[in-house]
C-alpha cells in the first residue's frame, strides 16, 4: 500500500507529541509495506542489459528543427527551385505562379457576426473600441458610395439641363421670332427736355428782385376772391371774441392765485 493511500484516524484528545507521532508515520510508513516494491524494482533492474539501444526520448534520435534544416539545406533548396521553374509550362512539376483564394462573402459575415458579441473577460472599452474598428471600414465604404451616388445623379441633371438647353436654341433658330407688341409707352422722350429761354443763364448772377409766379399752386386760392364771397380770413377774431377770451383768461389767473395761496395755508398749519 503507497504512503499516500494511509489515513490514521486519530482521537479528538491527543496531546501534540503523539500528533507529531501520527504524522512521522503517515509520511513514512514502515518497511514491511514498501519491501514488495522495492524487490520489484531490484529484479527489473537486473534484468535489464547495459547495452540496450537509445530509446525515442534519446537526443540522437531528436529531429532537426525546420529552421535550422533550412539554413543547413539552403543551397539545395534554391538550386532545386530554380531546376522546377526551367521546366516548360506542360510539365506537372513546374513553378506556377499562385492564385488568391476567394473567400465566399457569407463566410465573412458568419465570421464577423461571430466576434460581434463582448467576448469573456473584455471589457466594455476594449469591445467597443474593437467594434468601432469593425464598423469603420463599413461606414467609409457606405460614405463614399452615397458621395458616388449624389455625384452621378448631379451629373445625370447637368446633362439634362445642358441638353434641353440645346434642344430649346435649336427649335428657336428654326422657328421664326415672333413680331414684338409695341408698348405705348414708346413714343415717349426718355431723357428730360431742356426749356429753351431767350435770357441766357449765367453763373453767380445776382437777383434784382423776387420771381414773379404767374400760376398759382395747386389746391391754392386768390386772395381776391374771399373779398367778393364775404369770408372771414382765418386766423381774424371780432371785438366779443376777443372781450370773452380776456374774461376767461382773469378768471383763470384768479382761481390759480387761489389755489396757491389755499396750499400755503395748509402748509403752515401743518407745520
Amino acid at each position: 500500500m503507497p504512503a499516500a493511500a494511509i489515513f490514521i484516524r486519530e482521537p479528538n484528545t491527543v496531546c501534540a507529541k503523539q500528533r507529531a507521532q501520527l504524522f512521522y508515520l503517515s509520511i513514512s510508513p514502515p518497511s514491511c509495506l514498501t519491501s514488495e516494491r522495492r524487490s520489484q524494482r531490484e529484479t527489473s533492474r537486473g534484468c535489464r542489459c547495459s547495452d540496450l539501444a537509445p530509446g525515442k526520448q534519446a537526443l540522437e534520435s531528436e529531429a532537426i528543427p525546420k529552421s535550422v534544416a533550412r539554413v543547413l539545406n539552403a543551397v539545395h533548396v534554391r538550386e532545386q527551385w530554380k531546376s522546377r521553374k526551367r521546366m516548360p509550362e506542360d510539365d506537372p512539376d513546374a513553378i506556377k505562379p499562385g492564385k488568391r483564394r476567394k473567400t465566399k462573402k457569407g463566410d465573412r459575415g458568419e465570421k464577423k457576426a461571430k466576434t460581434s458579441g463582448i467576448l469573456p473577460g473584455e471589457s466594455l472599452q476594449h469591445f467597443n473600441k474593437r467594434i468601432e474598428n469593425d464598423m469603420r471600414p463599413l461606414v467609409k465604404n457606405a460614405v463614399q458610395s452615397s458621395l458616388a451616388n449624389a455625384r452621378k445623379v448631379r451629373t445625370t441633371e447637368m446633362n439634362a439641363k445642358k441638353k434641353g438647353k440645346a434642344k430649346r436654341a435649336e427649335e428657336e433658330e428654326r422657328s421664326p421670332s415672333p413680331t414684338p407688341i409695341p408698348s405705348k409707352h414708346a413714343d415717349r422722350p426718355k431723357e428730360f427736355q431742356t426749356i429753351s429761354s431767350s435770357a441766357p443763364r449765367r453763373l453767380n448772377d445776382i437777383a434784382q428782385a423776387p420771381p414773379e409766379l404767374t400760376k398759382l399752386p395747386r389746391g391754392a386760392v386768390r386772395p381776391d376772391n374771399t373779398r367778393n364771397t364775404g369770408k372771414k380770413r382765418d386766423g381774424v377774431l371780432s371785438m366779443a371774441q376777443k372781450a370773452m377770451m380776456e374774461d376767461e383768461r382773469n378768471k383763470a389767473i384768479a382761481r390759480y392765485r387761489e389755489m396757491k395761496a389755499k396750499r400755503r395755508t395748509d402748509g403752515a398749519d401743518e407745520s
